[in-house]
C-alpha cells in the first residue's frame, strides 16, 4: 500500500499492553476511529526485546486488528538502550566506543593526566587503554607517540578548581551520592623533555553501537527475520544517532577501519587534528572525514535495513521515522547523524522531530520536512510533533500549522506508559481526534499541489564538521531556528538545499533549477567550507544576475583544501576575509554559548566601501553588496529581521495579505492553485487577501484554503465568512 497522507500515531509497547490481548485490540479500534490512518509501535519503558516472543505476538495481533479497521502498522527498532543491550549480549563487537581527550604538562619527561569519563549506565565507564597519544613541544611539529607507558589509578573526578566532586552526582543525572572517578594517567617520557601531551582514551558505551560494525548489520537482520510471517507495513528507526555530545568522539573498532578504506589513512595518527591547530585545510579535511565516515556509516546501516524490509514486505513498505534528535540540539554531529539530506535517500518520506511548545523548532522542523520530504518517492513529509502536556488552543494550533505546510503528522503518544499524553484518557483527546481528522481533509484537499518557493537557503553540515566547535554548532542552530521562525511569521516560504543540490542545479532564466524547485534567491549561512562543485555554480547563478546572500562565516576553503577566500573577496569586490580572521574578530568581542541561544547579536565589523555598505540597528558596517546588489554578505553569525528585510526586499510574491491574525503558503499544481490560510495561535482569520485577481476579506474561522482553477474559485474552511 502506497502513503496516501495518513496521519501516523505512535504506541508504546511494553508491560501495560502486551500482556492484555482485549486492550491491543480496543486501542487500535480507537486509533482507527480517531482519524489515523498509521500506527507506529515502538518497545519503551520495558524489560521485553523485539525477537522477545511476546512482543513478536503481539505485533502479529496488532497488525491483524489494524488491517482489520484498514490501518497501516510498522514496527519502530530503534537503536537505543533496548536494542544495544540485546545486541551486546550476542555481538560484543557491535558495541561503540567513547573518545576522550584529555592533556596535561610534561615537567622533564613525567606527566599526570586526568582523564574525565563519559557520562555512562554504568557505576564507573570502562577505560580501555589509549588509543592515540601525542607530544608537543614549543615550536615543533605534534609528535605521535607509537607506545605510551603509564600507570592507571581512579582518582575523585575534580572541578578546574580543584574540589572533588562527591555528592553533586544526582544533578548529572546519577544516583546520589555516587562519585564518577577520573582516570588518573601517571607516567614518564624520555628523562629532560618538556612540553605538552594530549591522550585520546577509549571507553566502553554500553548505549552506544558501531553503524560500520558486520555484527550490527547482522544483529538487524536476525530482527526482521522474526517477522517475516507477519504483513507489516514498514519498518522504521527512530533517533538511530542518539547518545551524541560534544565531550567525546564516537568510535569503534569497525569504524576506524572503515576510516582507512574510506579516507586512505588512519584517524588514530590525525585524532589531535579533531581539536588542534584552529582551522587550516589539514585539520578541516581531518574533520569532515571523521563526521562524514560517521555520517556514510549509519546510512551503509540503513540501506541494509531498507533492502530486507523491502525484500520482506514489499516495495512500497514504510521506511524510517526521523533522524533528528529533538531538533533543539546539535548533538546529531557527534552522534553519527550529520547529513539529513543523504540520509533521507533510504527513506520513503522526509522524517524530522520537534516539540510543540518550542515555537522556534516546530517552524524548522516542518520546513526541513518539507524540503526532505519532496525529494522522497511519496513527496510527504511526516514530523513527530511531540506535546507532553498538550491544551486544546496548542494541539488545534499545531494541526493547522501542519496544514500549512501540508505536514503528515507523528503524533506521540498512546499509551498508558508513554513519556507523552494518556491517550485516550487526556481532556485533549478528543480535540486531537477532531483535528486530526480536519488536517488529513485539508492535505488531501491540497492533493499533488507543490509549495509555491523562490528562495533556498543552505542546510550544510561541512562548515559545522570543519570547525568542529560546540559553540560554532550551537551559533549554526540559533541561525536556522530563527531563520525559519521569522520566515514562517512573516510568510516567507523557502526552502532548505544541500550542497549536492546545489552543485546539480541548472541555471535556467536566472534560476537556480534542481530536482527540488527553481529559485530566484540563494542564502548560503555558515558556508565557509563548500565543494568546488557547489561553489562553481554559485557563480555561474550569480552571474546570471541570480541573488545570493551569504550569512556568518565567510567562504574559505573548498573540501579539498584549496582557498576560496581570494574568490569570495572578488565576487564582492572587498578585501579577502579568511575564516581564522572572522572567528578571531568574534571571539575577542564575546564568548559564544554552548549551546543554542534566543539569538546572537554579534557580527564581523567590515572596512568601510563607499556606496555598498549595509549598517545594523547599532551603527555597525555589518555587511556589504557588490556594484551590481545581487551578492550580499551580512557578517552577522545570527542577522534575524536584517535577513528578512533583505530577502522581502528581493522577492515579489503573487500574494497580498494585509492581516495581523494570517500566515499563509501557496501551492501549485499545473493550472490549479491553493493558497493555504491559518491564524496564528489563539487568533481567528481576520484580513484583507488578494490572490488570483481577486480581494477576499476574511473575519472568522482558523483555517481556509482557496482554490483557483480553470477560472473559478472554490473556498474551504470551517466557520469562515468570505466576502469577495
Amino acid at each position: 500500500m502506497k502513503r496516501q497522507k495518513e496521519q501516523s500515531l505512535g504506541v508504546w509497547l511494553n508491560e501495560t499492553l502486551i500482556p492484555y490481548p482485549d486492550k491491543m485490540d480496543r486501542a487500535v479500534h480507537d486509533i482507527a476511529r480517531s482519524g489515523f490512518g498509521i500506527i507506529r509501535l515502538f518497545l519503551r519503558n520495558t524489560n521485553y526485546t523485539h525477537r522477545s516472543p511476546q512482543v513478536i505476538k503481539a505485533v502479529a495481533r496488532m497488525v491483524k486488528a489494524g488491517h482489520a479497521e484498514r490501518l497501516q502498522v510498522a514496527i519502530d527498532c530503534e537503536p537505543h538502550n533496548l536494542v544495544i543491550h540485546d545486541m551486546g549480549n550476542m555481538f560484543a563487537d557491535a558495541i561503540g566506543i567513547r573518545l576522550v581527550r584529555a592533556e596535561a604538562r610534561v615537567v622533564d619527561g613525567r606527566f599526570v593526566i586526568h582523564v574525565p569519563p563519559p557520562s555512562t549506565e554504568g557505576s564507573q565507564p570502562d577505560f580501555l587503554g589509549v588509543e592515540s597519544a601525542f607530544f608537543f613541544q614549543d615550536g615543533k611539529p605534534m609528535k605521535k607517540i607509537k607506545t605510551l607507558s603509564y600507570d592507571l589509578n581512579l582518582e575523585d573526578a575534580r572541578y578546574n578548581n580543584g574540589f572533588t566532586r562527591r555528592w553533586d552526582c544526582h544533578a548529572e543525572g546519577r544516583p546520589y551520592g555516587h562519585c564518577v572517578r577520573d582516570c588518573c594517567l601517571m607516567g614518564q617520557l624520555e628523562a629532560g623533555t618538556n612540553g605538552r601531551l594530549v591522550v585520546y582514551a577509549r571507553f566502553l558505551d554500553t548505549r552506544l553501537s558501531d553503524f560500520w560494525s558486520p555484527s550490527f548489520w547482522r544483529y538487524y537482520d536476525m530482527v526482521l527475520d522474526c517477522y517475516r510471517d507477519i504483513p507489516l507495513d514498514g519498518i522504521g528507526w527512530d533517533e538511530p544517532g542518539v547518545s551524541g555530545n560534544w565531550q567525546t568522539y564516537r568510535y569503534g573498532k569497525s569504524f576506524a577501519e572503515a576510516f582507512i578504506k574510506r579516507n586512505g589513512y588512519s584517524l588514530a595518527d590525525k585524532l589531535y587534528l579533531l581539536d588542534e591547530g584552529g582551522f587550516s585545510s589539514e585539520t578541516a579535511k581531518v574533520r569532515m572525514d571523521y563526521y562524514e565516515t560517521l555520517n556514510e556509516g549509519l546510512f551503509e546501516a540503513q540501506r541494509r535495513m531498507v533492502a530486507k524490509t523491502r525484500k520482506l514486505f514489499g516495495k512500497d513498505a514504510l521506511l524510517g521515522t526521523h533522524h533528528t534528535w529533538v531538533e533543539g540540539g546539535t548533538a546529531d554531529y557527534r552522534a553519527g547523524a550529520v547529513d539529513y539530506f543523504r540520509l533521507t535517500d533510504n527513506m520513503d518520506a522526509g522524517y524530522t522531530d520537534t516539540m510543540c511548545w518550542d515555537a522556534k523548532s516546530l517552524c524548522y522542523a516542518n520546513t526541513l520536512g518539507s524540503s526532505l520530504g519532496r525529494l522522497t518517492p511519496s513527496g510527504e513529509a511526516e514530523v513527530n510533533a511531540l506535546e507532553t502536556k498538550p491544551s486544546n488552543s496548542q494541539v488545534r494550533y499545531n494541526a493547522r500549522f501542519m496544514t500549512l505546510m501540508n505536514i503528515t503528522w507523528f503524533n506521540g503518544w498512546y499509551g498508558e506508559a508513554s513519556d507523552g499524553c494518556l491517550y485516550p484518557y487526556h481532556h485533549a483527546w478528543a480535540t486531537t481526534a477532531h483535528e486530526t481528522k480536519r488536517h488529513a481533509a485539508n492535505q488531501k484537499f491540497i492533493g499533488e499541489a507543490k509549495p509555491v518557493i523562490d528562495i533556498a537557503m543552505l542546510s550544510g553540515w561541512e562548515t559545522v564538521a570543519a570547525i568542529n566547535r560546540a559553540d560554532i554548532a550551537a551559533a549554526h542552530k540559533t541561525y536556522i531556528f530563527n531563520a525559519a521562525y521569522l520566515c514562517v511569521e512573516r510568510s516567507v516560504a523557502f526552502d532548505w538545499v544541500d550542497t549536492r543540490l546545489i552543485a546539480q542545479s541548472k541555471i535556467v532564466s536566472n534560476k537556480l533549477v534542481n530536482k527540488l524547485g527553481k529559485y530566484a534567491i540563494l542564502v548560503l549561512p555558515y558556508a565557509a567550507v563548500l565543494p568546488r562543485e557547489a561553489w562553481d555554480k554559485v557563480v555561474e547563478f550569480t552571474r546570471a544576475n541570480g541573488t545570493v546572500i551569504f550569512v556568518g562565516p565567510p567562504p574559505d576553503l573548498d573540501v579539498k583544501g584549496k582557498s576560496l577566500s581570494g574568490e569570495f573577496g572578488k565576487l564582492l569586490e572587498m578585501q579577502p576575509l579568511t575564516l581564522n580572521r572572522y572567528l578571531a574578530a568574534i571571539e575577542a568581542v564575546c564568548t559564544l554559548p554552548q549551546g543554542r541561544s534566543n539569538y546572537l547579536d554579534v557580527c564581523y565589523p567590515l572596512k568601510e566601501v563607499k556606496g555598498r555598505m549595509l549598517v545594523s540597528g547599532e551603527n555597525e558596517l555589518h555587511g556589504i553588496k557588490n556594484a551590481a546588489g545581487n551578492i550580499i554578505y551580512l557578517t552577522d553569525l545570527d542577522p534575524r529581521e536584517r535577513l528578512l528585510d533583505l530577502l522581502e526586499s528581493k522577492w515579489k510574491p503573487s500574494v497580498e495579505c494585509h492581516s495581523d491574525t494570517i500566515l499563509w503558503r501557496l501551492y501549485k499544481e499545473r493550472d490549479r492553485e491553493v493558497l493555504v490560510l491559518i491564524a496564528r495561535k489563539d487568533r481567528v482569520l481576520r484580513g484583507l487577501v488578494r490572490f488570483s485577481g481577486q480581494e477576499f476579506k476574511l473575519n472568522g474561522g482558523t483555517v481556509a484554503l482557496i482554490e483557483s482553477w480553470n477560472g473559478k474559485i472554490h473556498v474551504r474552511g470551517d466557520s469562515v465568512f468570505v466576502a469577495s
